[in-house]
């Protein structure tokens, strides 16, 4: 186990001071991990998930920076969308390698939207040289009406106790049913539309692939079964012939931990994240 010490930082971007917490063993490493905040959050992460990971990485002999994007957290500035993050990843990368300069690789840590940003700009940062991405996110608003009805419709109907309450009156059936074939009409439209050759939106999720047809490391996809956000990624990557394609790549490699939500809530999923991370970062470090 690797002696380490966490920094305190303040850095500057655009103007605004953000802040962040450095991770680094004393032994120097020329890989470390920027973690990436997803969604509303700040450093720390749900269930202190950031903060324990930094720290499993540093004893391992893996430096590790965490912070705050604009207007979250303890950072200065407004909040920004997922896509607009680029000019913190990158101070944020100066400020890692000031506080740790034997880095000079960085894996990319993100978990949901910042998986997401991670595919939009890793590919034009050299510095980084592999990613982790946990439950990319890769829907605007509702879930596609396919995630919901191979994942939320048919497990709840095969359930008996769903038709227990169905059948003793306590489950309201018509706002359901009318999701249900609301969400089958969808499918049935989008279905046709492929079959006559109209053209699909795909909006952010263009940047996205090409963020992966373009990025040069290793990619590691780390997917909670039981999460919708995990789901509807697997579902683009199965079924767009480009995604397929670049998924199919002997760079991406693709786990799944079979019950675990969104944030991989639970000890043993946490800690097979961590397992996960530090054996794909040991092997980048490696060079393999």
């Amino acid at each position: 186990m690797s002696t380490y010490s966490e920094q305190g930082a303040v850095f500057d971007c655009n103007g605004n001071r953000l802040v962040g917490i450095a991770a680094v063993p004393e032994a120097q490493s020329e890989v470390g991990v920027l973690i990436l905040v997803g969604g509303p959050q700040y450093r720390v992460g749900s269930h202190r998930q950031f903060t324990l990971l930094a720290r499993q990485l540093a004893e391992a002999g893996i430096p590790s920076f965490r912070f705050d994007y604009g207007g979250m957290g303890d950072s200065e500035g407004e909040r920004q969308a997922f896509h607009e993050v680029r000019d913190d990843v990158t101070a944020a990368l100066d400020c890692f390698q000031s506080l740790a300069p034997g880095v000079t690789r960085v894996v990319l840590w993100g978990l949901c939207d910042a998986a997401t940003a991670s595919l939009m700009f890793a590919w034009r940062e050299p510095r980084v040289s592999a990613m982790i991405l946990l439950n990319p996110w890769v829907h605007m608003g509702e879930y596609s009406p396919e995630v919901k009805l191979s994942h939320y419709y048919a497990p709840l109907l095969r359930g008996p106790d769903t038709w227990r309450r169905f059948f003793t009156g306590k489950i309201n059936v018509v706002p359901a049913l009318k999701e249900f074939v609301g969400d089958s009409a969808l499918i049935l439209r989008k279905w046709l539309g492929r079959s006559f050759g109209v053209p699909q939106k795909h909006g952010f999720e263009e940047a996205m692939l090409e963020g992966l047809q373009r990025f040069k490391g290793n990619a590691l996809v780390i997917v909670g079964g039981q999460d919708l956000t995990g789901r509807e990624f697997l579902g683009l990557a199965t079924n767009d012939k480009e995604w397929k394609r670049a998924m199919a790549s002997a760079s991406v490699t693709v786990h799944e931990v079979p019950q675990a939500d969104h944030t991989f809530s639970k000890g043993p999923w946490r800690d097979e994240v961590t397992r996960l991370t530090l054996d794909w970062v040991l092997r980048e470090r490696a060079g393999s």
